[in-house]
């Protein structure tokens, strides 16, 4: 679980405590109730992160999270029963499902309009600071999704970490889990943004990968739940398939420009799609936007901004790696060295303004490179002290053994069982 303390983190904290002690939801339900303003907000983490969140599953019949999701239908049958003399404890989970559910059926809906994604198939939804991955799985039916809850999984090491729960799964379980995975559309929910990538078409596009959703957390974390007023423009190097980009666009209270820049043409497109289903379209007017197709140069947009962020290729080459790929596309969109970073760590005096912030995403393959690349008078921060430990699951590098061999010798990808890890580290830079 990632948790960073913002100010709204603090204020829900103390609001759930007050409901508990004073065995009123009231003060709690007036956070969540407006779904559509607080969409980005996780209770999830507030709850629990309650030295007695268990015991109070418990007291309502529920082993844990897990099993009160198994139930969620019938147990939300019963708090709107008016014969039932509900708990607080229960109406306060009642609200954190509401304001999920609210927002997963508004963001569907929303998507469906554009994004031609079908009648039925699966989603998956980042919740607890990351520490949960729920698998849902939709039906649209006259133009309202229905929602079943598939499973949960504990720690997510990538986005389609399926298969670490394929073998604890009942047949039924499986047989959809296997349909999420073999679908052509992969929809992914995250504070408030859904994010929807149509293999039939978005052909090249990345993610969302465990990369972009560690980013948005931060973001949500330390930005967006900061009240912080002062971003008022903002930049995605790599937008992929709209996730940061989106999340900045709806999140940032005073945002009025937000660029972003791919040099792949279909993850524009994706990206452009997103933004449109996910912001409302009078928001989506009033925003000076601009995404671009084609590669980063810090001339091309001729401004300074409040937040930039990027998710760059950051594993580095070596010599004569590039003979070695079977496939030059894995190459370039994943292995190609480091060369953007070095770019980016250049261009900073051109692209932060005065109080302007970058948030840079690197592995620990690259990351002592990228702190010796920082330049005299910006100063960094780590928001996630030890890293973050993920699958490390580049193809590409594993059909180049020399690479593979040289990452490890060099601390920076670690094998366990067969499996491959290495640690992301989110960068914040400023100037001192």
């Amino acid at each position: 679980m990632i948790i960073q303390k913002s100010d709204s983190f603090i204020e829900i904290g103390k609001t759930l405590q007050a409901c508990l002690d004073s065995e009123n939801y009231k003060e709690w339900a007036k956070i969540f109730s407006n779904s559509k303003n607080n969409a980005h907000l996780d209770g999830f983490i507030n709850f629990l992160s309650l030295e007695n969140s268990n015991s109070i599953l418990e007291s309502l019949g529920f082993g844990d999270i897990k099993e009160w999701f198994y139930k969620i239908d019938d147990w939300s049958e019963k708090i709107y029963d008016p014969l039932n003399n509900s708990n607080p404890e229960s109406l306060i989970l009642h609200q954190l499902w509401q304001h999920l559910l609210n927002n997963l059926i508004e963001s569907i809906r929303n998507t469906k309009l554009l994004g031609e994604i079908p009648l039925k198939g699966g989603i998956i939804c980042y919740l607890d600071g990351m520490s949960k991955c729920a698998i849902f799985k939709y039906e649209i039916i006259s133009s309202y999704p229905k929602f079943q809850f598939i499973d949960l999984i504990e720690n997510p090491l990538a986005v389609f970490d399926f298969w670490s729960i394929l073998d604890k799964s009942d047949l039924k379980q499986k047989n959809v889990i296997k349909e999420i995975i073999s679908s052509g559309h992969k929809l992914v929910y995250q504070r408030g943004v859904l994010i929807h990538v149509d293999r039939r078409k978005d052909i090249g596009v990345f993610g969302p990968t465990i990369d972009t959703i560690l980013i948005t957390e931060i973001l949500s974390q330390q930005v967006f739940e900061n009240n912080d007023n002062s971003v008022t423009s903002a930049l995605e190097i790599g937008c992929g398939n709209g996730l940061i980009t989106v999340s900045m666009a709806k999140n940032c209270k005073n945002l009025t420009s937000i660029k972003s820049i791919d040099v792949d043409f279909n993850s524009v497109c994706c990206c452009e799609r997103n933004l449109r289903a996910n912001i409302s379209s009078y928001k989506y007017g009033q925003l000076n936007k601009h995404i671009v197709y084609g590669k980063f140069n810090k001339e091309i947009f001729n401004t300074k901004f409040d937040l930039v962020v990027c998710n760059p290729p950051y594993i580095p080459s070596i010599d004569n790696s590039f003979q070695n790929f079977h496939n030059k596309r894995d190459y370039f969109q994943a292995v190609v060295g480091l060369d953007l970073i070095d770019e980016i760590l250049l261009s900073l005096s051109d692209l932060l303004s005065s109080n302007g912030k970058l948030l840079l995403l690197v592995s620990s393959v690259s990351l002592d490179y990228t702190l010796n690349k920082i330049p005299e008078g910006y100063q960094y921060d780590f928001p996630i002290k030890d890293g973050f430990e993920v699958i490390f699951d580049v193809e590409a590098v594993f059909n180049n053994k020399p690479l593979l061999n040289y990452l490890l010798l060099n601390n920076g990808v670690e094998e366990r069982e067969n499996v491959y890890y290495h640690k992301l580290f989110p960068i914040w830079i400023s100037k001192n």
